[in-house]
């Protein structure tokens, strides 16, 4: 049962962190949101797209957030969310520029 709780947290993460990315990264490129589950999986999907880009030049972003987090307000993080969330941003950002280009996404009616 232990392994099973793991896992339903990490699902859980996954998507609050997909979310806040998908949000951050909408307002950001469109001035609006799109709705919790858009949002959500914009931001997985951009936290994939996102997490390779960091990888390919060697980017660990937030992990000095995190201890100031920690040191400044006692809360305990994952070691790397605020990195997860930023690089999910990024890949969210990125795609939506892509589907922009690509003339993708959302009509004015």
């Amino acid at each position: 049962m232990e392994m099973l709780d793991g896992d339903v947290m990490k699902w859980i993460i996954m998507i609050i962190v997909g979310a806040v990315a998908g949000t951050l990264a909408a307002r950001i490129m469109k001035g609006d949101s799109f709705g919790f589950a858009i949002n959500a999986m914009l931001g997985i999907a951009g936290a994939i797209v996102g997490g390779y880009l960091f990888g390919l030049v060697g980017i660990n972003a937030g992990s000095g957030i995190v201890k100031v987090v920690e040191s400044q307000f006692g809360v305990t993080l994952p070691e790397n969310i605020i990195g997860m969330i930023i690089s999910a941003t990024v890949g969210s950002i990125l795609i939506l520029w892509v589907s922009k280009i690509l003339g993708l996404g959302r009509r004015n009616r």
